[in-house]
């Protein structure tokens, strides 16, 4: 009788067994990264919209009233929503600024946050540089 080389069906349906694995691994992992490439974009866009909320309010060039304010602005083809809050610090001469950028308008889970503070700058005397 003559014996034939090659792989019995069990060395078969483990070899699959084991392709079929690694591919799931490798599938899920590709899709891992294109969900943190998408909430990195986010992140990303939203942090530019607090960003572009805080320059706005420090080119004001007034201190900036404890109150909250509201607004929206269209980033790359989104319209983000943002809440300004200024509260009072210990320092009567400095406040706090909290900015949260929201992806809907109902304004429940923050896509980012910035917080910073803001010193009450002081009037000039005349007698500083480019005074004669």
């Amino acid at each position: 009788m003559m014996k034939t080389r090659g792989f019995t069906l069990i060395e078969l349906l483990l070899a699959l067994a084991i392709f079929a694995y690694a591919s799931a691994s490798i599938l899920k992992m590709v899709s891992q990264s294109a969900q943190n490439t998408s909430m990195l974009e986010k992140m990303t866009f939203a942090s530019w919209v607090a960003q572009n909320r805080l320059t706005e309010m420090r080119n004001e060039l007034i201190w900036p009233p404890k109150d909250n304010l509201k607004g929206e602005v269209e980033m790359a083809g989104v319209t983000w929503f943002w809440r300004q809050t200024v509260t009072e610090t210990a320092d009567p001469r400095m406040r706090a600024v909290k900015i949260n950028v929201f992806e809907s308008v109902d304004g429940v889970d923050s896509t980012y946050e910035l917080e910073t503070y803001v010193v009450q700058q002081q009037q000039s005397s005349g007698t500083g540089r480019g005074s004669p």
